[in-house]
């Protein structure tokens, strides 16, 4: 329990052009989650090691741990106010108060492993992925309001279109699905990936989705159709994490390789934009500040390390 004894500040003056501005270290084991607050004032962090940390964006202080989950933390979000903070490790969702850490409700799964966690852009629901599907519950109450059940071996990562009527998960059987909330009823599957798809992040309007395959590859899909908008080969080994920015023009990836990638949205691109490098071991999870102008990596070799995006 004593995880995030020690935090590294690191000025980006010491390093080359592509060096972090900052990076973060204490989690004990492996970063596997990452999420802004709405107003971008903190960053929240979940590792392997149980717990979830709550950091000052502008000074890169450790401002709370909070204990309580029973296994890894595989995600974490923001309610659309920033007053809440939800996490996620297989057993089930824990929901905490923003910034003083007090632990506000305990969410029982929908199914016995879970992988992700998201609330709705308007803040009344809460979504998670797992093994067979998907759940839905209101908020604050926390009452399973939807179990949605099908062949897709597990849910790994998911997310509420801007209406809160849908969820889009990437799924381990390599598909990226549409389910609709109100009846349960699957409205879309894409054949995505020839491996799992173990990242997803939608554009802000929810026009695109972006997933991330193990297959190596990262694709851009119009949710209207299913029509393939932008396709790059990203990682070697596979691809952990994706996300997209505020303005719905760039996305990152980041994956086995170590490496973070930026890419445009749209088309089939050979490189990038531009590449970070830094992480000793493989990239698992990622998001852009609100105003877009600051990227997070989180990784398996136990640090977060922020991007100056120019």
């Amino acid at each position: 329990m004593n995880i995030l004894l020690s935090l590294l500040l690191f000025s980006c003056a010491a390093y080359g052009a592509d060096a972090p501005a900052r990076v973060l270290s204490g989690h004990s084991a492996g970063v596997q989650a990452l999420a802004f607050s709405p107003d971008g004032q903190y960053l929240a962090s979940g590792g392997m090691d149980l717990n979830v940390a709550l950091w000052s964006v502008k000074t890169g202080k450790l401002k709370k741990v909070m204990v309580g989950h029973r296994t890894g933390v595989t995600g974490v979000d923001f309610s659309p106010e920033g007053d809440y903070l939800a996490s996620v490790d297989t057993k089930g969702i824990e929901v905490w108060k923003v910034p003083g850490g007090k632990n506000f409700k305990s969410v029982t799964g929908h199914s016995h492993t879970l992988f992700s966690v998201r609330f709705s852009a308007g803040g009344e629901y809460l979504t998670a992925g797992g093994y067979g599907g998907v759940g839905v519950w209101t908020f604050p109450e926390g009452e399973l309001l939807r179990n949605m059940k099908a062949q897709v071996e597990s849910a790994n990562a998911v997310a509420f279109l801007p209406n809160g009527h849908y969820v889009v998960s990437g799924n381990s059987n390599g598909t990226v699905t549409v389910w609709n909330r109100n009846d349960g009823k699957i409205t879309r599957t894409i054949a995505a990936h020839k491996d799992a798809v173990r990242g997803l992040a939608l554009t802000t309007d929810g026009g695109h989705a972006v997933s991330a395959g193990m297959d190596g590859e990262v694709k851009v899909w119009r949710l209207v159709d299913g029509f393939l908008a932008g396709a790059f080969t990203a990682h070697a080994g596979g691809v952990k994490a994706v996300a997209v920015s505020p303005d719905g023009k760039r996305v990152a990836s980041g994956g086995l390789d170590n490496s973070v990638k930026l890419w445009a949205l749209t088309g089939m691109q050979k490189a990038p934009i531009k590449e970070f490098k830094g992480h000793k071991d493989s990239v698992e999870a990622l998001a852009f500040s609100p105003d877009g102008r600051t990227l997070a990596s989180g990784s398996k070799d136990k640090t977060i390390r922020i991007w100056k995006i120019k």
